[in-house]
């Protein structure tokens, strides 16, 4: 007995991923011509079986942003510690970013390549 196995491969955009899970942007158009459907999908949906649990993605459904909501009951830092690891991380961050400015300034005009950290890809 033989079989034959065919794989499919279908081009997905970052828009046809976002309405699987019902993502609404703003500014965004609903009209069916913003993007590149597979034609096969298009003309006949299919549907999952009845047994197969829909909870699996766990994606909420869209929530517009509730901007009435009093902001001093938001709890920010849950604990003081997450508050002084936040502030102190920050706060370095500013300092480095402070220093290097002065350094390219000042000397740095000498030696360029202190406080010149590379970036992704220029490794």
């Amino acid at each position: 007995m033989a079989s034959t196995t065919e794989t499919v491969t279908r081009t997905r955009t970052a828009r046809t991923v976002l309405t699987d899970y019902e993502l609404h942007h703003s500014g965004a158009s609903n009209d069916a011509s913003s993007g590149p459907e597979d034609s096969s999908a298009a003309r006949a949906p299919t549907q999952n079986p009845p047994e197969w649990p829909t909870t699996s993605r766990r994606v909420p459904p869209y929530r517009p942003a509730d901007t009435e909501r009093d902001q001093s009951q938001i709890r920010v830092y849950t604990h003081p510690i997450e508050r002084v690891f936040i502030a102190t991380m920050f706060t370095g961050v500013f300092v480095n970013a402070t220093v290097a400015k002065q350094w390219r300034r000042t000397v740095g005009r000498v030696n360029e390549n202190i406080f010149k950290y590379p970036i992704g890809g220029e490794f």
